[in-house]
């Protein structure tokens, strides 16, 4: 598991360089279902499809958010587009947003 994790975030690591570049990249929003919301430990947990910025199968998984303010946008059972990255070093939700 520590393994999958770390290849996944070195994958990340390098599609951020690659970004960085000036050449695009398949950063952008993904949907998903929040399935919960834990403001007090900065945390949601997300039912989401592939994500190509991460190579990531679908799966249900908890994403800290880099803003606990992003946690206010959104409840349990949201439709919602969002962006990953990494916070140190932890899947993060950068951006949130519901959908209809």
């Amino acid at each position: 598991m520590r393994l999958t994790v770390l290849l996944l975030a070195l994958l990340f690591a390098a599609g951020a360089a690659f970004a960085d570049s000036g050449k695009p990249a398949r950063f952008g929003p993904n949907e998903g279902e929040v399935l919960e919301v834990d403001r007090k430990a900065g945390e949601i947990t997300i039912r989401h499809g592939y994500l190509p910025e991460l190579a990531m199968d679908p799966m249900s998984m908890v994403f800290v958010v880099a803003d606990p303010a992003l946690l206010k946008k959104v409840r349990k059972g949201d439709r919602v587009k969002f962006k990953p990255g990494l916070v140190e070093g932890r899947f993060a939700v950068m951006s949130i947003e519901r959908i209809p």
